[in-house]
């Protein structure tokens, strides 16, 4: 049983919320970050198996991606990573660098880490959650002011950013995955109450997507399963099999 706004329930929160964002989405016509929902599928996978993901497949997967789309795709590494003193941000640059990002992706996955080792701590509070960044510094930063905003509440936060069109060509939030940025830090910062039970039931649990199908038919059960195995990395209690408790089609 996950309780309620324990750092477990908030991994949950941020992968259903993306599924959930992404669908919900107007389908944009971009060609940019192509794959990034696999992408962050397969690399909590790997996570949850251990890797660090510098291979050179990796590497050129986050080449490829923007920089909102880097950080989304990161997350699970990040996550693995993260504590609330942020002991291992060295560890985090090095693999920036070994990964040769660009200059908007490092500082968006820097950001991240920042927004994930915050969130770590015993307190959530939204005013907590807006010191860790600078300004309107990058898609991370710009983001999370979006949350902020909406006092956590997922719904709000997506109704701004279909708005404001974040989810189709708003710079820096720009491209396909955007919209998806601004729920997995609603997400983090809400725990799966703040989610919405309409929002949940019409996208994630009761949803049947005509294909082609970015996310392969993932469902929340398959999203609860990958959130225990990569928190079960983080916490240190690797399973001596972790591809046997993915679901299908995520074992990488």
């Amino acid at each position: 049983m996950v309780q309620i706004g324990s750092q477990h329930d908030r991994l949950v929160a941020a992968l259903e919320a993306v599924v959930i964002s992404d669908r919900s989405a107007v389908r944009p016509r971009v060609t940019e970050d192509l794959g990034w929902q696999e992408g962050l599928l397969q690399a909590a996978a790997a996570c949850a198996r251990g890797e660090r993901l510098l291979s050179p497949r990796w590497q050129a997967h986050f080449q490829s991606l923007s920089s909102a789309a880097a950080a989304i795709n990161a997350l699970p590494y990040l996550w693995v990573m993260a504590d609330v003193h942020g002991h291992h941000r060295k560890a985090v640059h090095c693999w920036i660098e070994e990964s040769e990002l660009s200059p908007a992706a490092a500082v968006a996955c820097e950001q991240m880490f920042a927004v994930l080792c915050q969130q770590m701590g015993a307190t959530h509070s939204l005013s907590a959650l807006a010191r860790v960044l600078p300004g309107d510094a990058g898609p991370v930063a710009q983001a999370l002011s979006l949350v902020v905003q909406s006092q956590g509440q997922f719904a709000v936060a997506l109704g701004l950013a279909r708005h404001r069109e974040w989810s189709a060509e708003a710079i820096p939030l720009r491209g396909g995955c955007a919209i998806a940025l601004v729920g997995l830090l609603a997400g983090l910062a809400s725990g799966r109450a703040g989610l919405g039970a309409a929002l949940r039931q019409r996208w994630l649990l009761d949803y049947h997507p005509a294909p082609p199908d970015p996310w392969r038919g993932v469902d929340a059960d398959a999203l609860a399963a990958l959130a225990a195995t990569l928190h079960r990395r983080w916490a240190g209690i690797a399973p001596s099999t972790p591809s046997s408790t993915l679901p299908p089609g995520l074992r990488g």
